[in-house]
């Protein structure tokens, strides 16, 4: 508990003093202190970089989760015995491939 005042009792003499903002050091000049233009320059394509990788992050993460999410299901369905793969045009059940099934209706009035 003292060690945390004795730090509170020390934050006034570690703030800068107001009376010596604004003055540089004798044989300072204020473009030797500033970033100037380059300085902007690379702040911003460094924010741009960042944004476009936040971006980037976020696609390929959702893309991961719809793929964890597909995998899911098609476990789930082929657990439970899911659906069949079975062309339109497959046999019923009892008829042999090479025997056209008859149409009871008669032939096919489209021709």
């Amino acid at each position: 508990m003292t060690a945390v005042l004795n730090v509170l009792a020390l934050l006034p003499a570690m703030a800068p003093n107001p009376i010596d903002e604004g003055t540089l050091r004798p044989g300072l000049d204020p473009s030797q202190v500033t970033p100037g233009v380059a300085g902007f320059l690379m702040s911003l394509v460094l924010a741009v970089a960042v944004i476009l990788l936040v971006l980037d992050f976020n696609r390929r993460n959702r893309r991961m989760r719809y793929r964890a999410e597909y995998a899911e299901r098609r476990a789930a369905e082929e657990q439970v015995g899911g659906y069949t793969r079975e062309a339109p045009d497959a046999p019923a059940a009892g008829e042999s491939p090479g025997t056209p099934a008859e149409d009871p209706g008669g032939p096919d009035p489209r021709g």
